[in-house]
């Protein structure tokens, strides 16, 4: 890490001395000037003047840039330097947070041994361990990502972000678990294609404000539990469907400003609608993964850190509550099913942008100065997953693919 030394006070006051002496030197009588007329060196009076002019005004203004300009430049050195004081102190925990995550990561994505994540997989108490343990590194690297926060936050002044390319990986964590978009537009297309409404005259930032009120649309016609449960509209009775599919078909022809869709191939293409309309998925909200990151935090009075992440059996507390952040949480990995991936359960691609963000984390990691916290081989790994990812596109892996029948919804 870098030190940073005081600025040299001596070089400032030296500064008005010397500027003095070079005018001087520069405006002075010299051997020319004698042989000039005796009038142009009486014209030279006000030199002197100027000089000690100079000289005055160096002198009242070196303490105002000593104690203004240079008190700036120190305390701007003094809060970088702490800044990375704070981000070495965490780097350990935290390169170890991604470590655990990078090996559970591998078994899924790489060694494909992702029978736990199944509720009903055998042996039971087994694969529930594995599944919670997984929960627990997630909640874990929420846990140290929100005590850098909060350390960098109680700095005068706030955070600044100054440890990228880190902070970029931890950003695209935050974004995985977060952001869903391409759901809603998975969905608008799915329900265009059924009903044969082409959305090819829409620039992409058109398409993306129309799967925004299609999802308003849809959460207003479905009520609330839709968000709760995936399966609600499926267990709708026949006349709500159609009601649902019939005013749904009607917004999308309006914004698209197309013919209406008749009612007889509304009502032909309800099954099809119902099961496009109906998918899992689990957004993890910034602030949700703050009440995670709170939760996982306790502070530690023996440590340089000011906090620790609580134990496992502290954890399995916490995954028992009731707020809807953890509830949420909590079904987030339950029956991701990778063998035969369910086009409608966006969980998946959740768990595969988590993996690749993670590993961005540790090869960034690798390229500060605590690359001696990163073993050869989880880097290895790290970047064998982000491999992976690059060449299946789209942030996804090339593991197995929905049949056309279940692409046709």
């Amino acid at each position: 890490m870098r030190c940073y030394g005081k600025f040299p006070h001596h070089r400032l006051k030296a500064w008005p001395i010397w500027l003095s002496g070079t005018l001087t030197f520069a405006t002075a009588p010299t051997a020319l000037a004698d042989a000039q007329p005796q009038h142009s060196m009486q014209s030279a009076w006000w030199v002197p003047l100027i000089s000690a002019l100079i000289g005055a005004l160096s002198a009242l203004a070196t303490p105002f840039a000593k104690d203004l300009v240079i008190r700036r430049l120190n305390d701007k050195r003094s809060k970088s330097e702490t800044q990375h004081e704070i981000f070495r102190n965490y780097a350990a925990p935290l390169a170890a947070s991604c470590e655990k995550l990078i090996w559970r990561f591998s078994e899924i994505f790489i060694d494909k041994r992702h029978q736990f994540l199944k509720t009903a997989t055998s042996p039971l108490v087994f694969n529930e361990y594995k599944r919670k343990s997984t929960l627990y590194r997630i909640a874990s690297l929420l846990g140290w990502l929100r005590a850098i926060h909060l350390e960098l936050s109680a700095l005068p002044r706030g955070a600044s972000g100054f440890f990228t390319p880190v902070s970029d990986a931890i950003g695209k964590v935050q974004s995985a678990l977060a952001d869903g978009p391409y759901v809603e537009l998975h969905r608008l297309e799915q329900l265009c294609t059924i009903w044969r409404l082409s959305l090819d005259a829409l620039d992409h930032g058109t398409k993306k404000s129309l799967a925004t009120s299609f999802e308003v649309k849809l959460h207003d016609l479905a009520g609330d539990t839709l968000k709760h449960d995936s399966e609600h509209l499926k267990k709708l009775d026949h006349d709500r469907k159609l009601n649902i599919c019939r005013h749904l078909s009607a917004f999308l022809c309006k914004e698209l400003r197309r013919v209406a869709i008749s009612e007889d191939v509304v009502a032909e293409t309800m099954h099809q609608a119902i099961v496009a309309l109906s998918y899992r998925e689990a957004l993890i909200y910034r602030d949700w993964q703050d009440a995670i990151g709170d939760a996982m935090l306790e502070l530690d009075p023996d440590s340089i850190r000011r906090f620790k992440i609580v134990g496992y059996e502290k954890f399995e507390e916490i995954l028992m509550g009731q707020s809807l952040w953890i509830e949420v949480f909590r079904e987030s990995i339950n029956d991701i099913d990778f063998d035969a991936i369910d086009p409608n359960d966006f969980r998946a691609k959740q768990l595969r942008d988590l993996a690749v963000a993670v590993c961005q984390i540790m090869t960034s990691l690798a390229q500060t100065e605590e690359r001696d916290l990163i073993s050869d081989s989880v880097l290895e790994i790290a970047q064998k997953i982000s491999a992976v990812e690059a060449a299946a596109g789209q942030g996804t892996f090339p593991i197995s693919r929905p049949n056309a029948k279940q692409a046709r919804g």
